[in-house]
Order: C-alpha cells, then structure tokens, then sequence
C-alpha cells in the first residue's frame, strides 16, 4: 500500500497540466512543491512557518516556479485573491515535522481558515489533498475541518484512512464540483 502522501499525488495527478497553478499549504521539506513542479506546473505557491524547512526547501527546489512565503497557509486568501476559481491543485499535509521546531505545529483554526481559502481559489474540477497525521492536536484539527465541510455543497469528497491503525496518517480528497454557496468564514 502507498503512503498517504503518495494517495494524494494520485488523486491530484489529473488535474495537472502545462498551465497549472498548484498551491502547497505545507511545504516543509518541499516534496510537494517538487511533485507539482516535475509535472510541469506553471507556478507553485507554498507556504512554510519554519524559517529552517523554507530556507532549505527552496534552495533545494531551486525553480523560478516557485513561490515561497514563510508565513502561514492562512494567508492564502488574501495573498491569492486574484487567482478565485483559477487554482488546479492544493495539497496540505497537516501536522508538524518531529525533526525541527517542538511544539510548532498546524492548528484548527489557521488550517481550516487555509481550507477555506483553497476551495475559494480552486476551479471548477481542481483538487485538493488533505493528509492529516495524528498528533495530539491533529485529532482537534481534522474534526474542525470534517465539521465544516459537512455543510459545504459543491464539493465531493472521498476519505481514506487504515481501518485497523487508529495511530496512521489519512487522507481527504476533495474535488470542486459547482460553486458553493456563500462560503462562511470562521
């Protein structure tokens, strides 16, 4: 079985194309920027709270498609505001990374405002990925998303999890159907 993250390259492989505008809320050490970029997306814009992961993953990254922001996905609205309905893939991979700052990690609040964003900015058709791992507040943050996104329409869904590892990663898919209704920021 593939790891969650390589689930999620699968599902938003699709939408991918010479003109894609992709947008990684996580960049961390960059793996995701660098599946949007080797399938030849036109821009990657990312973000990364860690000054150490963003400095690392862009020198690694090294590509003028790529534009990192060492802020949090929370600013994406604001931030990419011209591109509503224009994005083609998002892809989050909530957590923390155990290798760096302890205790810096997504929370629910920042995350699903971040989630919210990315259904604004994504076109009709465009996807978006949600891995989430389990850590003490990804638990919190997961919930907050799945109980918001119950009330959303225009959006189809599928969820993937290990049914017998409740300490494993999962993953959301999310793909935009029709324009939502008035989306209700939290």
């Amino acid at each position: 079985m593939k790891p969650m993250s390589e689930l999620s390259h699968d599902f938003l492989e699709p939408v991918l194309h010479p003109q894609a505008i992709c947008i990684d809320g996580t960049l961390g050490y960059g793996r995701d920027s660098r599946f949007f970029l080797d399938h030849k997306a036109r821009q990657v814009f990312a973000y990364e709270i860690q000054p150490g992961l963003l400095e690392n993953a862009v020198k690694e990254i090294d590509d003028p498609r790529l534009h990192a922001w060492g802020k949090s996905h929370d600013q994406m609205g604001e931030d990419l505001k011209s591109l509503k309905g224009r994005v083609d893939a998002v892809v989050f991979n909530f957590g923390y990374d155990p290798h760096t700052l302890e205790g810096v990690a997504t929370r629910s609040s920042s995350s699903l405002k971040a989630v919210q964003s990315a259904i604004e900015l994504l076109r009709i058709k465009g996807r978006i990925a949600l891995v989430f791992y389990p850590h003490p507040d990804g638990v919190q943050e997961q919930e907050t998303i799945f109980q918001w996104l119950k009330s959303q329409d225009g959006l189809e869904t599928t969820y993937i999890s290990h049914p017998f590892k409740s300490n494993s990663p999962s993953l959301l898919c999310i793909e935009k159907r029709h324009i939502p209704r008035a989306v209700p920021q939290v």
